[in-house]
């Protein structure tokens, strides 16, 4: 995978995090919203950690 598609991707999760803290601070409690949040959140987690791990493993193996 390319350099930018992983940070992209890292990018676009963490932006999924900000989403649903946005909304639960503006008090949205939509059924709709939930489930998705269920089924988004730690997903959303494991990609924002594991990808710029990734990143940078594959940054320093290429400047070798």
């Amino acid at each position: 995978m390319k350099t930018k598609n992983i940070l992209l991707i890292s990018i676009l999760a963490w932006a999924n995090i900000g989403l649903y803290y946005i909304l639960y601070k503006f008090e949205v409690n939509h059924v709709l919203v939930g489930v998705f949040k269920e089924l988004t959140l730690i997903p959303s987690f494991l990609v924002g950690i594991i990808f710029p791990i990734w990143l940078t493993v594959k940054i320093i193996i290429t400047k070798k």
